[in-house]
Protein backbone atom coordinates (compact mmCIF):
# COMPACT_ATOMS: atom_id res chain seq x y z
CA UNK A 1 0.00 0.00 0.00
CA UNK A 2 1.39 3.67 -0.81
CA UNK A 3 2.34 5.40 2.22
CA UNK A 4 1.54 8.76 3.07
CA UNK A 5 3.84 9.29 6.04
CA UNK A 6 6.65 10.86 3.87
CA UNK A 7 9.20 13.99 4.16
CA UNK A 8 7.08 16.84 3.40
CA UNK A 9 9.89 18.86 1.94
CA UNK A 10 11.05 16.10 -0.77
CA UNK A 11 8.79 16.00 -3.94
CA UNK A 12 7.00 12.60 -3.98
CA UNK A 13 6.91 12.05 -7.34
CA UNK A 14 7.74 14.04 -10.81
CA UNK A 15 4.97 13.43 -13.17
CA UNK A 16 5.98 12.26 -16.91
CA UNK A 17 2.98 11.68 -19.54
CA UNK A 18 4.11 8.76 -22.11
CA UNK A 19 3.15 7.34 -25.01
CA UNK A 20 3.94 3.79 -24.17
CA UNK A 21 3.46 2.74 -21.17
CA UNK A 22 5.37 -0.43 -21.83
CA UNK A 23 8.59 1.50 -22.98
CA UNK A 24 8.59 3.79 -20.35
CA UNK A 25 8.88 0.67 -17.70
CA UNK A 26 11.16 -0.99 -19.93
CA UNK A 27 13.74 2.45 -19.43
CA UNK A 28 12.47 3.19 -15.63
CA UNK A 29 12.05 -0.48 -14.19
CA UNK A 30 13.93 -2.88 -15.83
CA UNK A 31 16.83 -0.55 -17.20
CA UNK A 32 17.04 1.80 -14.03
CA UNK A 33 16.12 -0.68 -11.76
CA UNK A 34 13.77 1.71 -9.95
CA UNK A 35 10.43 -0.57 -8.52
CA UNK A 36 6.96 -0.17 -9.23
CA UNK A 37 4.83 1.24 -6.19
CA UNK A 38 1.17 1.01 -7.61
CA UNK A 39 0.30 -0.11 -10.50
CA UNK A 40 -3.31 1.11 -12.16
CA UNK A 41 -4.57 0.43 -15.10
CA UNK A 42 -7.32 2.02 -16.94
CA UNK A 43 -9.43 4.84 -15.74
CA UNK A 44 -8.71 7.53 -13.17
CA UNK A 45 -11.91 10.03 -12.83
CA UNK A 46 -10.09 11.68 -9.85
CA UNK A 47 -7.08 12.66 -11.61
CA UNK A 48 -9.02 13.57 -14.11
CA UNK A 49 -11.73 15.65 -13.19
CA UNK A 50 -8.74 17.54 -11.92
CA UNK A 51 -7.08 18.47 -14.81
CA UNK A 52 -10.18 19.00 -16.31
CA UNK A 53 -10.13 15.79 -18.85
CA UNK A 54 -12.72 13.01 -19.03
CA UNK A 55 -13.33 10.51 -17.12
CA UNK A 56 -11.93 7.97 -19.24
CA UNK A 57 -8.68 10.34 -20.69
CA UNK A 58 -6.43 8.28 -18.47
CA UNK A 59 -5.79 4.67 -19.43
CA UNK A 60 -2.72 3.56 -17.10
CA UNK A 61 -0.45 4.87 -14.63
CA UNK A 62 2.25 3.63 -12.39
CA UNK A 63 4.43 4.97 -9.18
CA UNK A 64 7.77 4.30 -9.02
CA UNK A 65 10.58 4.76 -6.66
CA UNK A 66 14.46 3.46 -6.50
CA UNK A 67 14.61 0.51 -4.01
CA UNK A 68 15.50 2.07 -0.61
CA UNK A 69 14.10 5.38 -1.44
CA UNK A 70 10.60 6.53 -0.68
CA UNK A 71 10.69 9.95 -2.71
CA UNK A 72 12.11 11.49 -5.78
CA UNK A 73 9.93 8.86 -7.40
CA UNK A 74 8.33 8.69 -11.09
CA UNK A 75 4.74 8.71 -11.57
CA UNK A 76 3.81 7.50 -15.09
CA UNK A 77 0.36 8.37 -17.20
CA UNK A 78 -0.53 7.40 -20.35
CA UNK A 79 -3.65 9.12 -22.00
CA UNK A 80 -6.09 8.04 -24.28
CA UNK A 81 -4.95 10.76 -26.89
CA UNK A 82 -1.49 11.63 -25.55
CA UNK A 83 -0.73 15.51 -26.60
CA UNK A 84 2.49 16.84 -27.93
CA UNK A 85 5.62 17.53 -26.13
CA UNK A 86 6.45 20.30 -23.90
CA UNK A 87 9.57 20.52 -24.95
CA UNK A 88 9.28 19.87 -28.32
CA UNK A 89 11.31 22.58 -30.20
CA UNK A 90 12.06 24.32 -27.60
CA UNK A 91 15.70 26.14 -27.30
CA UNK A 92 17.84 25.39 -24.01
CA UNK A 93 16.94 28.77 -22.17
CA UNK A 94 13.76 28.39 -23.02
CA UNK A 95 11.34 28.39 -19.53
CA UNK A 96 10.08 24.67 -19.12
CA UNK A 97 10.00 21.80 -16.64
CA UNK A 98 13.33 20.26 -18.33
CA UNK A 99 15.33 17.86 -16.95
CA UNK A 100 15.07 14.84 -14.88
CA UNK A 101 18.80 13.96 -12.63
CA UNK A 102 19.97 10.55 -12.05
CA UNK A 103 22.60 9.57 -10.04
CA UNK A 104 24.70 7.01 -10.77
CA UNK A 105 27.85 4.32 -10.38
CA UNK A 106 30.18 3.98 -12.73
CA UNK A 107 29.25 6.99 -15.26
CA UNK A 108 31.81 5.75 -17.90
CA UNK A 109 30.23 2.18 -17.64
CA UNK A 110 26.11 3.78 -17.71
CA UNK A 111 27.30 5.83 -20.65
CA UNK A 112 28.83 2.78 -22.49
CA UNK A 113 25.76 1.03 -21.96
CA UNK A 114 23.46 3.11 -22.69
CA UNK A 115 24.89 4.46 -25.75
CA UNK A 116 25.28 0.32 -26.96
CA UNK A 117 21.82 0.00 -26.52
CA UNK A 118 20.76 2.88 -28.76
CA UNK A 119 20.59 5.79 -26.85
CA UNK A 120 21.41 9.64 -27.37
CA UNK A 121 23.50 11.57 -25.84
CA UNK A 122 23.54 15.56 -26.47
CA UNK A 123 27.64 15.15 -25.84
CA UNK A 124 30.94 13.05 -24.36
CA UNK A 125 30.29 12.95 -19.96
CA UNK A 126 31.46 16.20 -18.84
CA UNK A 127 33.61 17.20 -15.82
CA UNK A 128 32.94 20.43 -13.89
CA UNK A 129 34.01 21.53 -10.11
CA UNK A 130 32.30 23.83 -7.88
CA UNK A 131 33.06 24.78 -4.37
CA UNK A 132 35.80 21.90 -4.68
CA UNK A 133 33.10 19.63 -5.47
CA UNK A 134 33.86 17.57 -8.61
CA UNK A 135 31.09 16.34 -10.63
CA UNK A 136 30.90 14.11 -13.96
CA UNK A 137 27.80 14.69 -16.19
CA UNK A 138 26.42 14.08 -19.53
CA UNK A 139 22.93 14.69 -21.06
CA UNK A 140 20.99 12.05 -23.01
CA UNK A 141 17.66 12.93 -24.97
CA UNK A 142 15.08 10.86 -22.89
CA UNK A 143 11.41 9.65 -24.19
CA UNK A 144 8.94 12.05 -24.86
CA UNK A 145 11.80 15.34 -25.27
CA UNK A 146 12.44 14.79 -21.17
CA UNK A 147 16.33 15.59 -20.40
CA UNK A 148 17.85 12.89 -18.62
CA UNK A 149 20.74 13.92 -16.10
CA UNK A 150 23.31 11.47 -15.51
CA UNK A 151 25.64 12.89 -12.42
CA UNK A 152 28.37 11.07 -10.66
CA UNK A 153 30.35 12.75 -7.62
CA UNK A 154 33.57 12.42 -6.95
CA UNK A 155 33.93 11.07 -3.20
CA UNK A 156 30.32 10.65 -2.63
CA UNK A 157 28.52 7.19 -3.17
CA UNK A 158 25.38 7.71 -4.65
CA UNK A 159 22.40 6.01 -3.25
CA UNK A 160 21.65 3.74 -6.56
CA UNK A 161 19.62 0.65 -7.84
CA UNK A 162 21.35 -2.39 -8.07
CA UNK A 163 21.33 -1.90 -11.93
CA UNK A 164 23.37 1.85 -10.69
CA UNK A 165 21.17 4.29 -11.37
CA UNK A 166 19.54 6.75 -8.69
CA UNK A 167 15.77 8.67 -9.43
CA UNK A 168 15.58 11.24 -8.51
CA UNK A 169 17.52 13.07 -6.79
CA UNK A 170 16.21 16.11 -8.54
CA UNK A 171 14.37 17.56 -11.29
CA UNK A 172 15.51 20.83 -13.43
CA UNK A 173 12.76 23.92 -14.50
CA UNK A 174 14.12 26.61 -15.93
CA UNK A 175 12.71 29.90 -14.68
CA UNK A 176 12.52 34.00 -15.21
CA UNK A 177 13.30 35.03 -11.67
CA UNK A 178 14.84 32.33 -9.40
CA UNK A 179 14.24 34.91 -6.76
CA UNK A 180 10.34 35.12 -6.72
CA UNK A 181 11.01 31.35 -7.25
CA UNK A 182 12.47 31.22 -4.16
CA UNK A 183 9.93 33.22 -2.33
CA UNK A 184 7.30 30.78 -3.21
CA UNK A 185 9.33 27.21 -2.31
CA UNK A 186 10.39 28.72 1.15
CA UNK A 187 7.45 30.69 2.21
CA UNK A 188 4.98 28.16 0.79
CA UNK A 189 6.02 24.84 0.12
CA UNK A 190 8.58 25.45 3.55
CA UNK A 191 11.73 23.70 1.34
CA UNK A 192 15.01 24.93 2.35
CA UNK A 193 18.04 26.32 0.01
CA UNK A 194 20.33 23.71 -0.08
CA UNK A 195 22.63 24.90 -2.56
CA UNK A 196 22.96 28.53 -4.32
CA UNK A 197 25.67 29.43 -7.59
CA UNK A 198 25.81 31.80 -9.60
CA UNK A 199 27.96 31.03 -12.76
CA UNK A 200 29.33 33.99 -14.93
CA UNK A 201 32.01 34.66 -16.92
CA UNK A 202 33.87 34.34 -20.61
CA UNK A 203 34.12 30.71 -20.22
CA UNK A 204 30.90 30.03 -18.76
CA UNK A 205 29.19 32.54 -22.01
CA UNK A 206 31.22 29.68 -24.23
CA UNK A 207 30.13 26.55 -22.23
CA UNK A 208 26.68 27.80 -22.18
CA UNK A 209 26.45 30.41 -24.88
CA UNK A 210 25.27 33.22 -23.03
CA UNK A 211 25.57 36.65 -24.69
CA UNK A 212 28.64 38.82 -22.97
CA UNK A 213 27.87 39.41 -19.59
CA UNK A 214 25.31 36.57 -19.51
CA UNK A 215 25.06 34.59 -16.34
CA UNK A 216 23.36 31.59 -14.16
CA UNK A 217 21.88 31.60 -11.70
CA UNK A 218 21.26 28.15 -9.81
CA UNK A 219 19.58 27.46 -6.75
CA UNK A 220 18.59 23.99 -4.93
CA UNK A 221 15.28 23.43 -2.85
CA UNK A 222 14.64 20.44 -0.97
CA UNK A 223 15.17 19.16 2.79
CA UNK A 224 18.94 19.76 3.46
CA UNK A 225 19.15 16.62 5.52
CA UNK A 226 17.89 14.11 2.38
CA UNK A 227 19.17 14.28 -1.03
CA UNK A 228 16.53 12.91 -3.44
CA UNK A 229 13.30 14.66 -4.20
CA UNK A 230 15.13 18.18 -4.76
CA UNK A 231 13.90 20.86 -6.94
CA UNK A 232 16.80 22.56 -9.40
CA UNK A 233 15.75 26.23 -10.83
CA UNK A 234 17.96 27.65 -13.56
CA UNK A 235 17.66 31.38 -14.42
CA UNK A 236 19.89 32.57 -17.53
CA UNK A 237 20.31 36.06 -17.20
CA UNK A 238 20.82 38.34 -20.39
CA UNK A 239 19.08 35.67 -22.32
CA UNK A 240 15.59 36.25 -24.16
CA UNK A 241 13.59 33.29 -23.29
CA UNK A 242 10.01 31.94 -24.38
CA UNK A 243 7.93 30.94 -21.28
CA UNK A 244 6.33 27.05 -22.49
CA UNK A 245 4.90 26.40 -18.97
CA UNK A 246 1.31 26.76 -20.51
CA UNK A 247 2.26 23.84 -22.64
CA UNK A 248 3.19 21.61 -19.61
CA UNK A 249 -0.81 20.65 -19.36
CA UNK A 250 -2.39 16.68 -19.55
CA UNK A 251 -2.76 15.06 -22.08
CA UNK A 252 0.53 16.58 -23.33
CA UNK A 253 3.58 14.54 -22.91
CA UNK A 254 6.89 14.80 -21.02
CA UNK A 255 7.60 16.73 -17.49
CA UNK A 256 4.43 18.02 -16.60
CA UNK A 257 4.67 18.49 -12.74
CA UNK A 258 5.73 17.72 -9.29
CA UNK A 259 3.63 16.12 -6.09
CA UNK A 260 4.47 16.54 -2.22
CA UNK A 261 3.06 14.39 0.41
CA UNK A 262 2.51 17.02 3.20
CA UNK A 263 0.26 17.30 6.54
CA UNK A 264 -1.95 19.67 6.37
CA UNK A 265 -2.68 21.08 2.72
CA UNK A 266 -4.53 24.08 4.76
CA UNK A 267 -1.52 25.45 6.33
CA UNK A 268 -0.05 25.90 2.86
CA UNK A 269 -2.79 26.88 1.05
CA UNK A 270 -3.17 29.68 3.82
CA UNK A 271 0.73 30.28 3.41
CA UNK A 272 0.04 30.91 -0.34
CA UNK A 273 -2.52 33.43 0.81
CA UNK A 274 0.09 35.69 2.58
CA UNK A 275 2.41 35.42 -0.20
CA UNK A 276 0.11 36.31 -2.43
CA UNK A 277 -0.98 39.08 -0.12
CA UNK A 278 2.44 40.44 0.28
CA UNK A 279 4.12 39.78 -3.36
CA UNK A 280 0.90 40.39 -5.05
CA UNK A 281 -0.41 39.14 -8.54
CA UNK A 282 3.31 37.96 -8.92
CA UNK A 283 3.39 35.49 -6.43
CA UNK A 284 2.08 33.02 -7.91
CA UNK A 285 0.87 31.85 -11.67
CA UNK A 286 -2.56 30.83 -10.96
CA UNK A 287 -4.94 30.77 -8.35
CA UNK A 288 -4.63 27.97 -5.69
CA UNK A 289 -6.88 25.67 -6.26
CA UNK A 290 -8.52 23.19 -3.48
CA UNK A 291 -9.53 19.92 -4.72
CA UNK A 292 -10.92 18.33 -1.52
CA UNK A 293 -11.25 14.58 -1.01
CA UNK A 294 -10.35 12.81 -4.43
CA UNK A 295 -9.79 9.34 -4.93
CA UNK A 296 -7.00 8.58 -7.24
CA UNK A 297 -4.23 6.83 -7.90
CA UNK A 298 -2.80 8.37 -4.04
CA UNK A 299 -5.96 6.33 -2.81
CA UNK A 300 -8.43 8.74 -0.90
CA UNK A 301 -6.95 11.66 -0.24
CA UNK A 302 -7.38 15.50 -0.23
CA UNK A 303 -5.34 17.12 -3.11
CA UNK A 304 -4.49 21.46 -4.18
CA UNK A 305 -3.01 22.55 -6.57
CA UNK A 306 0.08 25.19 -6.59
CA UNK A 307 1.49 27.35 -9.66
CA UNK A 308 4.79 28.88 -9.54
CA UNK A 309 5.63 32.49 -10.45
CA UNK A 310 7.20 30.80 -13.72
CA UNK A 311 4.47 27.91 -13.76
CA UNK A 312 5.82 25.08 -12.52
CA UNK A 313 2.50 22.89 -11.19
CA UNK A 314 2.71 21.80 -8.09
CA UNK A 315 -0.01 18.84 -6.64
CA UNK A 316 -0.05 18.59 -2.79
CA UNK A 317 -1.54 15.05 -2.01
CA UNK A 318 -2.70 14.67 2.23
CA UNK A 319 -4.23 11.83 3.36
CA UNK A 320 -7.07 12.58 5.06
CA UNK A 321 -7.68 12.37 9.07
CA UNK A 322 -10.33 10.01 10.86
Amino acid sequence: MLSLNVNPRAFAYVLISVTDMDQALDLWATRFGMEVVVRRRGDDHGLSRLWGLADDDIVDQALLVTPGRQQGGIHLVRFRQPGPAVREGAAPTDLVPKSVDIAVHDIQSRFAELEAAGFKFRSKIGRFETDGIVVHEVHMNGPESVNIVFLEMEGKPEHVSIRGYGVAPQVIATTPDNLGEKAFFESVLDLDETSYHRFSGPEVERTIGLPPGGALDVRIFGDSDYDYGRLEIVQYEGVKSNNLYSRAQPPARGFLSVSFFVKDIGEALDRAASLQQSRGIDAMRAPTRDHGVVETIFGRVRMATLTSPAGLVVLLVEQPRG
